[in-house]
């Protein structure tokens, strides 16, 4: 019986070609703006190369001090608080921190030892690798003894390799230079997506070999490091922090340190990372929620007009099939069926709409909203599980069947209601 509704939907397709073309793309800008949202939503959220453990994942970016006399400060945290307190958290498997400065512009040479490319410099720890899940195509990660030995050594992404020596197989052991500085190549790694500002990087090296790293701007605990911790227990975590910040505000009068309810969870650092605003995750997650019905009911209510224009046309077809001894119920899953029909061809218009920004844009329709990433030196790029993903499709495939509901529905059972004789009577 659905193959007989499909055949009928697309015999009144090839039949009604300028209501068809009008609501499949329709259905497509529909589908293209709810599900470019909730793409940005989902690579932000989703367990995507390499950031694969976001379930566990908590961060802890910032330090508020004062002085008692109307001085305030607010930045991110120094490689003293990451010495005194987060690298000996007990609840935490992993620790992980990055040096990140304002200045931080970076140069290697290229292939002929005088073109300077820009890279996107991240220095990091020996942990970086176990906390963000790189591919390693060659070599390995640098060591805990190269940061505390501050040896120059470097891993590379693939890209970055080939800019630079015009291939990524066999670099290991050869020299990079950047910013006048020989690196050694350690590792190779597979390229991963810019949209990731926290686990991107071109050029990873241990934060010891970047000048400047342990300074602290003149204000304690306040420099330019951010930290990632992978743990079972944030509350743990929060606690430990918290009991830092009682015994250094207990031990001396010069200064309030606050460390703003930190960490945070992913999913919390996600939708609002400034912690001293009062948030909760399903809050959050509500009003996405009521976005995407926003951005449906709009069109849904436009498709939905066209439909009751489009029943009132075949409402002595339906009589006829009434006078016959169809029910309202099948009558109406006939039209939600064909509805469907309608509705899928717009869906798949609407989600290539959105590859083809995708792939036009490089990405970087995906970064409006990350406030971070301006500096970026590469193209912003993506990865091929941000296109074909189940959780893509299944987010596109629930809007279709809801688009579908919306705008069928109710003019479809409001024409249902009429009795034989009127429909029979209308032309």
């Amino acid at each position: 019986m659905i193959k007989q509704y499909f055949k009928q939907a697309w015999q009144m397709m090839r039949q009604n070609k300028l209501f068809s073309a009008i609501y499949i793309g329709g259905t497509a800008l529909a589908i293209a703006a709810t599900t470019l949202y909730a793409m940005l939503t989902y690579v932000k959220i989703a367990p995507i190369y390499p950031e694969y453990n976001r379930a566990r994942t908590v961060i802890f970016d910032r330090v508020h001090t004062s002085d008692g006399g109307g001085g305030e400060w607010q930045s991110q945290h120094s490689y003293e608080l990451l010495a005194e307190l987060l690298y000996n958290l007990d609840d935490a498997d992993v620790v992980t921190s990055f040096y990140d400065p304002w200045d931080n512009e970076n140069y290697i040479k290229g292939q002929d030892g005088e073109t300077e490319i820009k890279v996107v410099l991240k220095p990091t720890d020996h942990n970086f690798f176990k906390v963000y899940e790189y591919e390693f195509l060659e070599g390995k990660p640098f060591g805990e003894i190269d940061l505390r030995d501050r040896q120059p050594v470097a891993v590379v992404s693939a890209g970055t390799a080939e800019k630079a020596f015009g291939t990524w197989k066999g670099v290991v052991g050869r020299e990079l230079v950047m910013n006048f500085v020989p690196y050694r190549v350690v590792g190779v790694v597979k390229d991963a997506s810019s949209v990731f500002d926290r686990s991107y990087g071109e050029v990873f090296v241990p934060y010891t070999t970047v000048k400047g790293y342990d300074s602290s701007f003149g204000r304690r605990y306040h420099g330019s490091f951010r930290t990632t911790i992978l743990t079972d227990n944030v509350e743990g975590i929060r606690a430990q922090a918290k009991e830092f910040e009682r015994r250094f505000n207990t031990s001396q009068d010069e200064l309030t340190l606050d460390l703003v309810n930190q960490p945070l969870t992913h999913l919390r650092w996600v939708f609002n990372p400034w912690p001293h605003q009062d948030f909760t995750v399903g809050k959050a997650l509500r009003g996405e929620l009521l976005m995407l019905l926003i951005l449906l009911l709009v069109p849904a209510l436009n498709l939905s007009s066209l439909i009751s224009s489009r029943m009132d046309m075949r409402s002595s077809e339906l009589g006829v099939r009434k006078s016959f001894g169809a029910n309202r119920g099948v009558l109406l899953w006939q039209v939600m069926w064909e509805n469907l029909l309608l509705t899928g061809i717009g869906a798949l218009a609407g989600l290539a709409v959105v590859w083809a920004m995708m792939l036009f844009t490089s990405g970087e329709i995906l970064t409006v909203s990350n406030g971070f990433f301006d500096n970026v030196a590469a193209p912003t790029s993506v990865n091929i599980d941000m296109f074909f993903s189940p959780g893509i499709f299944l987010i596109v495939l629930g809007l279709c069947l809801l688009l579908n509901l919306l705008s069928a529905l109710v003019p479809a059972w409001m024409n249902l209601r009429k009795p034989i004789v009127s429909s029979l009577k209308e032309k």
